[in-house]
């Protein structure tokens, strides 16, 4: 009934993305919408999403100006000298923060990474081992919980605590309809393990 309930829905295309395989081939994927993640699930066996890149620009932006502005702030108040010691010492550390966030988002710009990949094994975020968790280890998938900018998709592994997954708006925009499309492949998983 879920499944069916989501093939109705259509999205109007945004535009393709290119992606690049495991075995370093390229595959040429509908951005995101039921419609593109049942399609690609059918051919393929998985649906990859890396960032959005509008996303990634918008951060990039952000991050460089607040760089920028920060060691500008810096150097006036250096040179003003009746600045109370907290503040420099607090613009002294923010600089390498906002320097460092903005480093990370122009590499996540360059490389396309880390992605979010759904496939027959499991939930898959990046390469590193900690964010792999296999569908026969899920319990429950939520709801997305947060705000419009700040919402993911909370995964429950059986007896651990919720592993939180960056499932957000920086790969797909329609986030309430992604967790209902992962709990009919958590479903789908089940039912075949059962038989």
């Amino acid at each position: 009934m879920l499944l069916q309930r989501l093939k109705r829905f259509r999205v109007a295309p945004r535009g393709t993305r290119r992606l690049r395989l495991k075995g370093g081939g390229v595959r040429e994927q509908e951005n995101e919408g039921p419609a593109e993640w049942i399609a690609a699930w059918q051919a393929h066996g998985e649906v990859v999403l890396p960032h959005r890149r509008r996303t990634l620009w918008w951060r990039a932006g952000l991050t460089f100006v607040l760089t920028a502005n920060s060691s500008l702030s810096l150097v006036h108040n250096l040179q003003d000298r009746d600045e109370p010691l907290i503040y420099l010492v607090v613009m002294v550390l923010a600089i390498p923060c906002w320097a460092w966030f903005f480093g990370y988002t122009t590499w996540q710009l360059v490389t396309g990474r880390p992605i979010l990949r759904i496939d027959q094994i499991g939930i898959h975020y990046g390469t590193r081992r900690r964010y792999q968790i296999p569908w026969e280890r899920i319990e429950t998938i939520s709801d997305p919980i947060g705000t419009w900018l700040f919402a993911y998709v909370n995964i429950r592994p059986y007896n651990e605590k919720p592993q939180r997954i960056p499932i957000n708006h920086a790969y797909v925009d329609e986030l309430h309809l992604f967790a209902l499309w992962l709990r009919a492949r958590l479903e789908e998983q089940r039912n075949s393990a059962s038989r």
